[in-house]
């Protein structure tokens, strides 16, 4: 006769990809005019997780998913 909570989980696992900017080296040589080299700045990508597991007595579902979105998780890249 004991009634227990539905256990309930939500995931996210979304890309982060961050580009840094160029570096940009002048070069002078006095034989030559002056010139530019430019080192492309680096790509980091990353798959940032998150996870909410737990039962659903312990807070209302409907207002979590509202104030995180449908997925359940509006992060700021990389937090």
């Amino acid at each position: 006769g004991v009634t227990c909570p539905e256990p309930f989980a939500i995931t996210s696992s979304d890309t982060c990809v961050i580009k840094y900017p160029d570096t940009i080296v002048d070069i002078v040589d006095p034989d030559l005019p002056p010139y530019s080299v430019i080192y492309p700045g680096p790509t980091l990508t990353t798959f940032p997780q998150q996870t909410i597991v737990g039962s659903t007595a312990l807070f209302d579902v409907s207002n979590l998913l509202s104030a995180r979105g449908s997925l359940g998780f509006r992060g700021a890249c990389g937090s």
